[in-house]
C-alpha cells in the first residue's frame, strides 16, 4: 500500500464475482479517458469490473469517470487527493480488485471487444499466469509505416516467455522488444500480495511481470495485435533522469535471487546497462548546467560520446520524418484464428500498415478483416492525438 489518501467511498458493488478486473491508472487524461473507458465496458466478456484510479489530476478526469460510473455499476472509482505517480495509483486499485484476473491498461489507450475474452481463454488452454498481446503504436509519435512492439519477432503463434528472455529485453543492447511494455492480464492467484515498487516512476510494469516469472510464474505472449497504444511526445516512458535511473538501479539490484545461469548473465548484463544509463543522465546533467569540471572525464568515455550523438540523430530524424503516402497494404490481412491457435502469417505487419494506413487517412480494404476494421478506427486519430 503506498499510504497516499484518496476517495473510495462512492465505489458501487462490484459484480459478485467478476472474471476480470481492470486496473487503469489515471493522471490527467480526460481527453482520452470516455473512450478508453468505454473500450472496457465493450468487452464481450462482461463479467468485468474496472477500477479507475486517479492520481490527483486536477482536471476533468474523476467527473468523467464517475459520469460512466453512473450508467455501468461495472466501474469503480478510487479518486486520490495527493499526486503519488503511477506505481502507487495502480496499487490502490489492485488492493480493491476482486476479479480472478488482473488487467493492465492505461487510460488513454484503446482494446478491441475481443481482447480479455481471448486472452483469458489462451492462458487457460496453456496453463498460463500471465498473458498478453502485441501493442500497436499511435499518436503523437509519427510511425511513417506504422509499428508494433512485437514486430521484430515475426510471431504467428502464441509464445511462452521466460524470466530470462524477459530480463535481456532490458538490457540496452539486446535485439529483443522491450517486454516491459507488454499489458498483461495476471492471474490474481499468481500476483497475490506483490504490488508496483512505489520508486519506480519509469519501469514499473516491467519490475513487477520480472518478479512474478522469477518466481516461476508463466506468461504466454500472444501475436494478435489488439491493444491500440497511444503514444505522447515527452511521455513519461521516455524521460529519464538521474533519480529515475537510480531508483531502476536500486529496484534491479532488489530483484529475488535467480540460481538460473541465463537468469545470472541477463542480469549482470541489465546492471551494467543501468550502470551506463546513469553515467550518461550525470553527463547531460553536466552539460545542461554547464559543471564542464563534471562533463570532460565523462566525454573521455566513447560509450558516453556514442549515446550523445546517437540522441542528436534520433532527434534529428524525428523531427525530419514524413508520411510516406503508399496506398493499401500489399497483402491480404489474415482472418484472426480462436483464442489459442495460429494464426496463417504473422499479423504485425499488417497490423502495423493498417495504423500507417489511419495516420495517413488512407481507406481500408473493404473485404478488411475485423479485427483490421477495428483497429483502423481505433488509431485514425492520427499524429496529432
Amino acid at each position: 500500500m503506498s499510504g497516499n489518501p484518496s476517495d473510495q467511498s462512492n465505489l458501487p458493488p462490484a459484480p459478485s464475482s467478476p472474471v476480470v478486473s481492470v486496473v487503469m491508472a489515471n493522471f490527467r487524461g480526460a481527453e482520452h479517458l470516455a473512450a478508453a473507458m468505454t473500450s472496457v465496458l465493450a468487452q464481450s466478456e462482461r463479467r468485468l469490473e474496472l477500477i479507475l484510479a486517479d492520481d490527483a489530476s486536477g482536471d476533468d478526469s474523476v467527473a468523467i469517470a464517475r459520469g460512466i460510473a453512473a450508467t455501468d455499476d461495472r466501474v469503480r472509482v478510487i479518486a486520490s487527493s495527493r499526486n503519488a505517480g503511477p506505481a502507487a495509483t495502480r496499487n490502490l486499485a489492485l488492493d480493491a480488485a476482486r476479479g480472478e484476473w488482473i488487467a493492465i491498461m492505461d487510460s488513454d489507450d484503446l482494446i478491441h471487444p475481443e481482447r480479455l475474452e481471448r486472452l483469458i481463454a489462451a492462458a487457460q488452454a496453456a496453463d498460463a499466469d500471465l498473458v498478453a498481446d502485441d501493442l500497436v503504436y499511435f499518436g503523437a509519435v509519427a510511425e511513417p509505416q506504422g509499428r508494433t512492439l512485437l514486430q521484430s519477432l515475426a510471431l504467428a503463434a502464441p509464445m511462452m516467455l521466460g524470466a530470462a528472455s524477459y530480463l535481456r529485453s532490458n538490457d540496452g543492447n539486446s535485439s529483443l522488444p522491450s517486454y516491459g511494455y507488454l499489458k498483461p492480464v495476471i492471474r490474481r492467484s499468481v500476483l497475490a500480495d506483490l504490488r508496483y515498487d512505489v520508486g519506480l516512476r519509469i519501469g514499473e510494469d516491467h519490475d513487477l511481470v520480472l518478479r512474478m516469472l522469477i518466481g516461476g510464474a508463466r506468461l504466454l505472449v500472444l501475436p494478435d495485435p489488439l491493444y491500440a497504444y497511444r503514444r505522447h511526445e515527452g511521455s513519461i516512458s521516455h524521460r529519464l533522469s538521474i533519480a529515475t535511473v537510480e531508483a531502476m538501479l536500486e529496484a534491479h539490484r532488489a530483484l529475488p535471487a535467480m540460481p538460473d545461469p541465463d537468469m545470472q548473465a541477463a542480469a549482470k548484463a541489465v546492471d551494467r546497462h543501468l550502470r551506463r544509463a546513469l553515467r550518461y543522465e550525470h553527463l547531460v546533467a553536466d552539460i545542461k548546467a554547464r559543471r564542464w569540471q563534471g562533463a570532460l572525464p565523462r566525454l573521455v568515455d566513447p560509450a558516453m560520446i556514442a549515446r550523445l550523438i546517437e540522441s542528436l540523430r534520433d532527434r534529428r530524424r524525428r523531427s525530419t520524418e514524413k508520411l510516406v503516402t503508399s496506398a493499401t497494404p500489399a497483402d491480404p490481412l489474415p482472418h484472426m484464428p480462436q483464442a489459442d491457435e495460429s494464426w496463417s502469417q504473422p499479423p504485425a505487419t499488417g497490423a502495423a500498415r493498417v495504423a500507417a494506413m489511419a495516420m495517413r487517412g488512407d481507406k481500408l480494404p473493404e473485404d478488411a478483416p475485423s479485427w483490421a476494421t477495428w483497429l483502423f478506427k481505433a488509431t485514425c486519430s492520427g499524429p496529432s492525438a
